[in-house]
């Protein structure tokens, strides 16, 4: 096997992840691959591969999320769920690992962008077919309340998922300014469909970040584009709120401007409740939080009288709460206290700073890969959990690309296989 026919079965693994996305814990076992891969592949190359740029990139930003995990474990309100997540998390290293190591290759990063891309597209053609017809290609019904798409019934996660393959296949068709347009249009009614509202602000972020970039890029005067753009989002929203649950969130949307406490929780589906719980257990447990996962278990001791959330649990009897905060910044400081902020700004911080030392040639590789990061963790959104296993597979791996496309490995990767461990 000749090694561009190796290097190409690696990147498949990597996109395999994705591909097996929307189906639960099945993404376990390619990552498994990969986390072995990068086990070994860290053991026999020593401290020259943790020299390299993008390494060293990943590995800090990991560290700035990982270290106030294992911190908050000594006080979590469930050690088990703590403990479990910070071992837990060593495998998305490893992986990620084998991510930047793979894509290091010649073309790599190129190939897994055409098949993002490729993805992208089957998600969006699917969704509509699906919002048409009452049924994806893959016979998953339509659910009454949002577009699941290739999710399946009972799983609405395509509106918070959408927005992060959206990008490259958007950029996929930069060349051809009308049919960009066109997908872009078509992406936006499915994000609007899938009901999500973190969904909608994360979708307009990256049309933000896309007509900033074409503007520059081409010489065009923002204004003209930004016209065009408004107009053809304009039509797709109008569009896409004729369907009654969408315009169902827009109608709950807009009771944020009521003035009214209320009325203002129901516009943020109740959120309002679990940030002010979640602010409480920040008072009391400022320095590490109440232990990552743990955030139901020490619910209950913080909620008001009569709050909703609040259950027991039938297997083992104890009282739980609202699984996570639904904001990562609240999420991340309930959870690991201060300490996790302080990593969390750290780790935007990094990422801000090696954007923008990198070249414009990198940055224009790595650019599909940093809408799709940007995407997923902007901090002024509601958004799925940072710690749960399925959602942070998908964004450390994402992470893992970037580094990947934006500082490439210096040396040839097949020297790090053979090379004697230092």
């Amino acid at each position: 096997m000749t090694r561009s026919l190796q290097a190409q079965h690696y990147t498949w693994l990597v996109f395999s992840c994705f591909l097996l996305f929307p189906f639960g814990r099945s993404v376990e076992l390619p990552l498994l691959f990969m986390t072995i891969g990068g086990g070994v592949l860290a053991y026999r190359a020593g401290r020259a591969f943790f020299q390299e740029p993008g390494i060293r990139f990943f590995t800090l930003l990991f560290a700035c999320i990982w270290i106030p995990i294992l911190i908050s474990f000594p006080d979590s309100y469930d050690l088990k769920k703590s403990g479990g997540t910070s071992l837990s998390f060593i495998r998305l290293y490893l992986a990620g690992l084998f991510v930047i190591w793979a894509l290091s290759k010649p073309n790599q990063v190129a190939l897994l962008f055409k098949l993002m891309a490729g993805l992208a597209a089957f998600w969006v053609v699917d969704a509509l077919f699906q919002a048409a017809a009452g049924h994806d290609f893959l016979g998953f019904a339509l659910s009454p309340t949002r577009l699941n798409g290739v999710f399946g019934e009972g799983q609405p996660k395509l509106g918070n998922a959408m927005p992060v393959l959206a990008p490259f296949i958007m950029l996929a068709l930069r060349s051809k300014p009308v049919l960009m347009l066109l997908a872009t249009a078509m992406a936006g009614a499915v994000v609007v469909l899938a009901g999500s509202r973190g969904g909608w602000v994360s979708f307009g972020l990256v049309c933000a970040w896309l007509l900033f970039s074409e503007t520059r890029r081409r010489g065009v005067p923002l204004w003209k584009m930004g016209a065009v753009a408004a107009v053809v989002g304009i039509v797709g929203t109008f569009a896409a709120f004729e369907n009654p649950a969408a315009k169902q969130r827009l109608d709950q949307t807009l009771l944020l401007f009521s003035g009214d406490e209320a009325k203002i929780d129901q516009a943020l589906s109740l959120r309002w409740t679990l940030w002010k719980d979640a602010f409480a257990m920040i008072e009391a447990h400022p320095v590490n939080g109440v232990g990552v996962r743990a955030f139901r278990y020490a619910y209950p001791e913080f909620a008001q009288p009569g709050d909703i959330f609040v259950s027991t649990d039938e297997k083992s009897g104890r009282l739980t709460g609202a699984f996570y905060a639904h904001q990562m910044v609240v999420e991340v400081t309930s959870e690991t206290g201060l300490i996790g902020l302080l990593g969390l700004g750290l780790f935007y911080a990094l990422l801000v700073r090696y954007w923008r030392a990198a070249d414009a040639e990198r940055r224009l590789l790595a650019l599909p890969f940093a809408m799709a990061v940007m995407a997923w963790i902007f901090p002024l959104n509601t958004h799925p959990s940072f710690y749960t296993a399925q959602w942070s597979v998908m964004i450390w791996l994402l992470l893992a690309m970037l580094c990947a496309a934006l500082l490439p490995l210096q040396k040839t990767p097949d020297a790090f296989r053979t090379a004697p461990r230092t």
